[in-house]
């Protein structure tokens, strides 16, 4: 006789309920549209950011199923970034590390693509000899143009650079890819990034996490154009904010 067996959901369609769900709970709380993408990162756990009326928050898998009082304290986070709620997050990835896989930064920079020489500066060098004058060469890390953001207003900000722990590579942003770019200052923006490195981000006295501890920014007043490179910036902002940037 034939017998009707039940079939499991498949892994796939289980993480995409679990996020309509986890959507929804974030939604009642934020009292506004919510979009989340769920990742398997090894470093960071949760990003977030405000699109209009959209919150676009990108979490690890672990968070899909937590409990009522982590998801309030992942809303207040995002909403208030309030130090109370990112402690009590940070107690809870720690719970949770366990489903956090281990992945070598090699193996991650495998997969992904390298382009760090540019029409006007090589990234490649600056990075290495950047190593060797201020790090004897120690910075084990890799270096890339990022790509190119899709831009459909005028912007406000500009994000010159960033440094990934999970995989150690540094992006810079295209736009300082031009012959009006001093290499001074793409040399001031490497340093910049290769002192993420050097010291992480920790949580400050009030609770609230601290990107650039007070040795960091000692340390990179070290930079032998620090000075000039903060001028440059403070007069050319607008040319790096409107520059096309070719995908």
């Amino acid at each position: 006789m034939a017998r009707e067996h039940s079939v499991a959901p498949e892994p796939n369609r289980l993480v995409k309920v679990w996020r309509r769900v986890l959507e929804r709970r974030l939604r009642t709380r934020l009292k506004a549209p919510v979009a989340v993408e769920v990742h398997d990162n090894t470093h960071t756990m949760l990003t977030f950011q405000r699109d209009r009326a959209l919150w676009r928050v990108r979490l690890h898998h672990m968070f899909l199923a937590a409990p009522d009082e982590i998801i309030q304290a992942l809303a207040d986070y995002v909403r208030h970034g309030d130090a109370e709620a990112s402690a009590g997050l940070d107690r809870f990835i720690e719970r949770n590390k366990a489903y956090i896989r281990r992945v070598s930064p090699a193996q991650m920079r495998k997969r992904l693509r390298l382009d760090p020489v540019g029409q006007h500066h090589d990234l490649a060098r600056i990075f290495e000899r950047l190593n060797e004058r201020y790090f004897r060469g120690r910075i084990d890390a890799a270096i890339t143009y990022g790509p190119a953001p899709r831009v459909t207003r005028p912007r406000k900000s500009i994000k010159m650079g960033s440094y990934s722990a999970d995989s150690r590579v540094i992006r810079i942003h295209p736009a300082l890819d031009q012959p009006v770019v001093p290499r001074y200052f793409v040399e001031w923006i490497v340093f910049h990034e290769m002192l993420h490195h050097v010291y992480r981000t920790r949580r400050g006295e009030d609770g609230r996490r601290c990107i650039h501890p007070p040795e960091f920014l000692e340390h990179e007043r070290r930079f032998h154009d620090f000075a000039r490179a903060q001028a440059w910036e403070l007069e050319n902002l607008d040319l790096l904010l409107h520059a096309r940037v070719s995908a």
